[in-house]
């Protein structure tokens, strides 16, 4: 079992994650738009930078929701 302490769970809270929605939004259209002209390239490597963030990382995490 993992114990989390509070300072861990209150610095979660502080977040700017309204910030991460945003710029993983942006990072999907963008992917959204590479692939539609048909840029393959382009759009592996904007997934690839939506992994490596932290707001892609967190993003991913909060729309499991």
């Amino acid at each position: 079992m993992i114990r989390h302490s509070d300072n861990t769970s209150e610095s979660w809270k502080t977040l700017p994650w309204k910030q991460f929605r945003r710029n993983l939004f942006r990072l999907q259209k963008r992917v959204y738009k590479a692939i539609q002209v048909g840029d393959k390239r382009k759009a592996m490597s904007l997934q690839k930078l939506m992994g490596a963030t932290r707001f892609g990382e967190v993003g991913s995490k909060t729309s499991d929701r």
